[in-house]
This record gives C-alpha cells, sequence and structure tokens, in this order.
C-alpha cells in the first residue's frame, strides 16, 4: 500500500523516509505510542519522531510549513523528515528524534531566560508567530532550546502588538512552573531594557492568558475528553471522572439510597441530603417540582455546580473534593466526592486550636487560603467556617461547592467572604483576626488600606452574627481591627 501515500519529503531526507516508505502500514498509526489523545499519537522508532494526526490532516501540512520555514531561516527545530495523508484518513508527520530532550516545563532554571529571550525574538524576527507558545512547547537538549508544536502558528510579519502578546502567554506558562519573578526577568531580557509600560502590557495578557486558559480547562469537567466520561443512560445524564467506572457509581447511589431511606444520612433537608459510602461522599439536590424543575433548566442543577465548582478549584490548584461522578436523573441531581479527613473548621477552632502553643501557623495558613481562593479567580459565596474542612493547622479543603464562582473578584467580594468567616470563627481573640487579615493583605492591594477594611469587615460581621457576640451599644474608640 506504499504507492497509495504521496509523500513529501524535506531536500536531503530520503534516505531517512526510507525507513517508513512502504511500510506505512507497520508504521502508523504508532503501536506503541509514548503519548495518545483524542487528536494524536506521539511515537518515536528508529532514531524518527512520528505524530499520527487522527482527523486533522491541516495540522500535519501546517506543521511540516512551519518547520520548514524556520529551519530555512536557521533556528532550532526538530529537523522535518517527511509528511503525508492516509489514504483512509488522518495524516503523519516524521521528524528527527531530538535525543535526550526534555520540556522546558521540565527542566526551567533561571539561566535560561536570555537565550529563550533572543530564541523568542530570532523566531519572530524570521517572521513566525507561535500561537500556542508555552513552556512545553520548548524543548532543551544539550544546552539547546528547541521550538516545538509549531503547527498552530503563523507565518509572515510580527509586530510589536503581537510580540507583547505572544510573550504574555508565555510568561503565564512560565508562572506555573517558575517564580514570577523569571517572567518578570524574560520580559525584560526580550525587551533588552527595563521598560514599565511593556511589562505591564504584556502582564495584562499574561492575566488574559490566564483567566482564558483557567476557564477552558474548567470547562472540560462536563464534556467528553481523556479525563472525563459522558454518558446519557435511561437513568440521567452521568459525567465521571476517569477511571471511574458507571456501574461502581450507580452501586453507590444505591447504597445512598438505602442509607437516607434508613434514617442514616449525615444530613437529611428537604433541599438536600448528604451521606458517606466507604470514602466517598455523595451529595443529593432533589429537583422535583415545577419551581427546582424550571431553576434546574435555566440556571443548570446545584449539583452540576458543584462539580464544575470542584474542579475549577483543583485546576487552580485550590483544595478541594475530588468530583468522581455527577448523575442528573428525572427529579434529582446528585454529585459522587471522594472523602476527606478532617473536622469542620469552626468545630477545629473549638476543640483543638486552644490546645495549640502557636497559633500563628494555623492563623497564616488559614489567611492565605483565602488570599489564594480570591487572588486565583474564585469566589465562595457562602464561606462559613463549617464550609471549611480542617485537618490539621495548616491543611483545608473547600466543601459546599455549588456556591463557587469563577471570575475576577472585587474588593466587596473580598469584604464579604472575609465576614462571612470573621462571624463564623469562634474562640479566635482579636489579635488572632487582625494577624489573618494583615497577611491576607499582605503586598496584595485588593483590600487598599487593612483599617478602613476591617472596619468594612466587622459591619458585616456584627450584622451577620453566627459565633459572633451581640454588639456593645457604644462601640468602643479607635480604628476597628479585622476580628474579636
Amino acid at each position: 500500500m506504499g504507492e497509495r501515500w504521496n509523500w513529501t519529503v524535506a531536500p536531503g531526507a530520503g534516505a531517512r523516509a526510507a525507513a517508513f516508505i512502504g511500510r506505512e502500514d507497520d508504521w502508523f498509526p504508532p503501536k506503541l505510542p509514548l503519548r495518545e489523545n483524542r487528536v494524536r499519537a506521539l511515537a518515536v522508532r528508529e532514531g524518527l519522531f512520528c505524530k499520527w494526526f487522527k482527523a486533522r490532516a491541516d495540522q500535519a501540512a501546517a506543521e511540516w510549513r512551519g518547520l520548514t520555514h524556520l529551519a530555512g531561516a536557521g533556528l532550532p527545530v526538530p529537523r522535518p523528515v517527511a509528511w503525508a495523508e492516509a489514504p483512509g484518513g488522518g495524516a503523519a508527520l516524521v521528524l528527527e528524534e531530538i535525543p535526550g530532550a526534555v520540556t522546558l516545563k521540565d527542566g526551567w532554571r533561571r539561566s535560561l531566560a536570555a537565550p529563550l529571550a533572543e530564541l523568542l525574538r530570532a523566531m519572530h524576527a524570521a517572521g513566525f508567530l507561535h500561537l500556542d507558545l508555552h513552556v512545553g512547547n520548548i524543548l532543551i537538549a544539550g544546552g539547546r532550546l528547541h521550538l516545538i508544536d509549531v503547527h498552530r502558528g503563523r507565518i509572515g510579519s510580527v509586530g510589536p502588538r503581537d510580540e507583547e502578546r505572544a510573550l504574555g502567554q508565555f510568561c503565564y506558562s512560565l508562572t506555573r512552573v517558575a517564580p514570577v519573578t523569571d517572567a518578570l526577568r524574560l520580559a525584560r531580557a526580550y525587551r533588552g531594557r527595563r521598560d514599565p509600560e511593556h511589562e505591564a502590557r504584556v502582564q495584562r495578557h499574561a492575566d488574559a492568558f490566564r483567566r482564558r486558559h483557567l476557564a477552558s480547562r474548567t470547562r472540560r469537567c462536563v464534556k467528553e475528553s481523556t479525563g472525563f466520561a459522558v454518558a446519557k443512560e435511561a437513568d440521567g445524564l452521568w459525567i465521571l471522572r476517569r477511571p471511574a467506572a458507571l456501574e461502581a457509581a450507580r452501586l453507590l447511589v444505591a447504597r445512598h439510597d438505602a442509607a437516607c431511606a434508613a434514617g442514616q444520612a449525615l444530613k437529611s433537608l428537604d433541599s438536600r441530603r448528604i451521606t458517606r459510602i466507604d470514602d466517598a461522599w455523595i451529595k443529593e439536590w432533589p429537583s422535583a417540582g415545577p419551581l427546582r424543575a424550571l431553576r434546574a433548566w435555566i440556571r443548570g442543577t446545584r449539583a452540576r455546580a458543584a462539580w464544575i465548582g470542584a474542579h475549577g478549584l483543583a485546576v487552580r490548584r485550590l483544595p478541594a473534593p475530588e468530583g468522581i461522578a455527577l448523575l442528573e436523573g428525572r427529579g434529582r441531581a446528585l454529585v459522587i466526592s471522594r472523602a476527606h479527613p478532617g473536622k469542620p473548621l469552626d468545630r477545629y477552632c473549638r476543640e483543638d486550636v486552644p490546645a495549640l502553643r502557636d497559633r500563628r501557623p494555623f492563623l497564616d495558613a488559614l489567611a492565605a487560603l483565602v488570599r489564594h481562593l480570591h487572588a486565583r479567580g474564585a469566589v465562595h459565596r457562602d464561606l462559613k467556617a463549617n464550609n471549611i474542612l480542617a485537618d490539621g493547622p495548616t491543611r483545608f479543603v473547600f466543601l459546599d461547592l455549588e456556591d463557587v464562582a469563577f471570575r475576577r473578584v472585587r474588593r466587596a467580594d473580598a469584604i464579604r467572604g472575609l465576614a462571612q468567616l470573621n462571624a463564623a470563627l469562634p474562640v479566635l481573640t482579636r489579635a488572632d483576626r487582625w494577624r489573618m487579615l494583615r497577611r491576607y493583605a499582605s503586598n496584595w492591594p485588593l483590600l487598599g488600606d487593612p483599617r478602613r477594611a476591617a472596619a468594612d469587615i466587622m459591619r458585616l460581621t456584627v450584622a451577620r452574627r453566627h459565633n459572633w457576640p451581640t454588639p456593645p451599644a457604644t462601640p468602643s474608640p479607635g480604628p476597628p481591627p479585622s476580628g474579636r
């Protein structure tokens, strides 16, 4: 069948291409891929790196054009050998392997900032704009950097705005594996000098890429993908985190129903029921009745909101129970999550905090938890102490994730969340709460003046009451701190 493949072979690569031309059935698709997803499979064989595009032949052609363009300009890329569309669909792209290569994601070190900036400048000067520029698409081998995965790229003039946008994309990617200062160092090295306005524009692009990337990763949990399976069954719509099995999830739901019927639920209300079955939590929201059904149709089920909330926190590297399965059936919806050890934070404060010899690690960790929540674009609209699980003085997990929203956090969001938590924390002293507020606000301008923020938090705290005592008739003089 070799003659049915119309190969395009790079000049001087005929001897290398002879290894697979005429043997396509043995090579493509690869039998033992290094990595594989729904779009492509990657393999190494006889010193050649093979990319099998399962459906998008245009991506193979685009990468071939990009590689030949960059190689012709003298930039370090994998040497292209040949590519062809497969007679039955898909396409194969073959490159020379780069021995010993690791991605920049795995091999980053600060000394690479200057050569990386030089590589990116050379790429743009050569008239190529890489549209998927991140740390996984640059390899390190033999002390040299190489560009890869250029099928998402544009050949043509690269203007200043293109450069800033690409640099912002890469700087966001770099901050996921390195300190922010390394990204700033790269931006300055690319410019060749310190330019605050240029750095601010790059940072705005980096922030925009971060929001889009996290939003995209959050939405994956409700789609068929390598990480999640979606199945429409007679009992409703199932979404499972791979490798969870549908029958195992059904068995957990059956045991949940039996526990609820026997009065053994951890919580059983008209609006929700919660059980623990082995190492799983099951939280169910009934949706029977016209009003609940209408709300679920318009806004989605509470179970789906909790499912998305858990996954969204996880991709933002925030602690949340791992979702196992989501079921949206007739008259109800539920989420199965992996159980975590610990106790509600208000109970932890009453039972464990008084025994701590030094409260500062606990206070600092709790303040950092809420700060990270807000700094990473997440708002918990019911941030009470019993919606945080404490497993020791520095280990926490967020609960009730149907009340989590992902968006830019405003000062009013932060004040409201801090007041919710402050009102629901028992035992802690005035000094404890003031320390937490200072730790939350340290080097972060969201709240503005901490004393003014403390006054705003206190007004909402006293209004909420919870574990807070009845306020005195006459307020004490002086600027109010963040707590009791």
